[in-house]
């Protein structure tokens, strides 16, 4: 797949909802039976309630941890606020029992007890990882995988769905950590393999098609990579970045498995970077989805002028 303009006119964008895996528009009626949403304390949690919310469905958000704001935040943006720990069977037997469809944001390999529990009538969205495909022979990736396969299993209709780099909130781990960084430091190290193709989807329009998939029924029971609009290399990706953060270091190649090695390192003595170690080890692969895919619709530049602004001022 062949790199595109990082950018494009916002103009010409707003109406792709899927793309890439012949699904077509979400265009299954809606009905109005509840959805659950477990991890709505969570960034990506919240903003699936929202776009549920905004689609005209009853919402309960389930969180785990009681943190100040949480509830607060879940009840703003419209649901039921539920304390809940998906690691306690009939608590979590009791919420799906009382829901018409269900969203589990915290990762498979947590949230896949659930499957089992699920009414074969219950429409579903997991969350996995795109890296499952691209990088199948690790250990944390070959066991997600595993856990997928015993997910469909238990809920043969269930949605997998398999975003690629999560961005557009301040702490993602990822960009933000980034462009942080492009601010406080002249210098950002940068791998050597840096024509690598990288797809990163903006986190309001994973939240979109999480929503919408509830209600594709051409969905049910497929698994699908989620990406954004289009593929970049790692370079421009770091370039957008930095002009979105305001600040323009000098880009400092690094052979990439130096880089991984020492960044592993540093962490292990406790040093927060702004790329893992892990995400280096990956540097020089192309991270752009497999197979058939759901696409978002917000172009990077203006994702990344979005999570510069929720970051607030250098």
């Amino acid at each position: 797949m062949a790199a595109k303009s990082a950018c494009r006119d916002a103009a010409n964008h707003g109406t792709r909802a899927l793309a890439a895996g012949g699904e077509g528009r979400y265009s299954s009626p809606m009905n109005d039976k509840s959805v659950l949403v477990a991890g709505a304390g969570g960034a990506l949690g919240l903003e699936i309630v929202r776009a549920l919310r905004a689609r005209g469905r009853m919402v309960t958000g389930a969180y785990r941890t009681e943190r100040a704001g949480v509830r607060e935040a879940i009840e703003a943006a419209g649901a039921t606020a539920m304390r809940l720990d998906l690691e306690d069977g009939p608590a979590l037997r009791d919420a799906l029992a009382q829901a018409g469809a269900a969203v589990f944001t915290p990762i498979l390999t947590v949230s896949a007890p659930a499957a089992a529990l699920l009414r074969a009538d219950q429409p579903v969205v997991f969350f996995s990882s795109n890296n499952v495909a691209i990088d199948p022979q690790a250990e944390i990736y070959a066991a997600l995988r595993k856990t997928e396969e015993a997910a469909r299993q238990a809920a043969p209709h269930a949605v997998i769905l398999r975003p690629t780099m999560i961005y557009g909130y301040p702490g993602d781990g990822n960009l933000s950590r980034l462009m942080a960084a492009m601010r406080a430091r002249p210098v950002t190290p940068i791998p050597a393999a840096s024509g690598a193709l990288q797809q990163p989807v903006y986190i309001k329009d994973l939240a979109a098609i999480a929503a919408a998939a509830l209600d594709d029924a051409n969905l049910a029971g497929a698994v699908r990579s989620v990406a954004g609009p289009e593929p970049v290399t790692t370079r421009a990706l770091y370039r957008e970045a930095g002009a979105a953060a305001g600040a323009s270091p000098f880009l400092l190649p690094l052979p990439t498995g130096l880089f991984a090695a020492a960044a592993g390192v540093l962490e292990k003595a406790g040093l927060e970077l702004p790329v893992s170690a892990a995400q280096l080890a990956r540097a020089g692969r192309d991270k752009t989805p497999e197979g058939a895919a759901l696409l978002g619709e917000t172009p990077l530049c203006d994702g990344l002028r979005a999570l510069a602004a929720a970051m607030g001022s250098p």
